[in-house]
């Protein structure tokens, strides 16, 4: 058994292969044992942008773009194309994207927009499909003519081959994919 010495409590076994080394002396193996590295909120990965995939917007401000209202009485048959797109829809879209504040579009869901001369076909179009009994009660479904200055998004356009041939005048898609050109 150990001895006791005067004035020290008695010691663990271990405690003396504990002492034995030269208080000193740095660790051999490294300055201080490695931390774990610290787990912070993992990046979201849908968030970043995917490497050669370019950037696509969601919605324009119509503010920003200018988009106003046209009323149909002051657009004639057989015009040229203007600096505008024109873009057809429905009343109650229009106070939908009024109270927003923003045109919502996307690349699955573009935004069909065309020139002066596309607007009558398609108006003729739509009129055609909304066709109704009592026209009065339908205020909601009232065709609305919007445009917009055509060099504010003419980055962000694509071709509408389908509708082009089927109207026989320039449609475009608003994706929100700038072109590379």
């Amino acid at each position: 058994m150990a001895q006791r010495r005067k004035g020290r409590m008695a010691e663990l076994p271990f405690a003396s292969l504990m002492r034995s080394r030269k208080p000193g002396k740095a660790r051999q193996r490294g300055d201080a044992p490695s931390a774990a590295p610290v787990a912070g909120p993992q990046p979201d990965l849908f968030a970043a942008p995917l490497p050669g995939i370019a950037h696509a917007l969601t919605y324009l401000d119509t503010v920003a773009i200018g988009l106003t209202r046209v009323d149909v009485r002051h657009l004639r048959a057989g015009e040229g194309a203007d600096a505008y797109l024109y873009h057809v829809t429905t009343q109650a879209d229009l106070e939908t994207i009024q109270a927003r504040g923003t045109i919502v579009f996307s690349p699955r869901a573009p935004l069909v927009l065309t020139e002066r001369p596309g607007v009558p076909p398609w108006l003729a179009n739509m009129m055609e499909i909304m066709e109704s009994d009592d026209p009065a009660g339908h205020t909601a479904d009232m065709p609305v003519v919007l445009r917009v200055k055509r060099f504010v998004i003419d980055e962000l356009l694509e071709h509408d081959p389908d509708r082009t041939r089927r109207y026989g005048v320039s449609f475009f898609l608003l994706t929100g994919i700038a072109r590379s050109e």
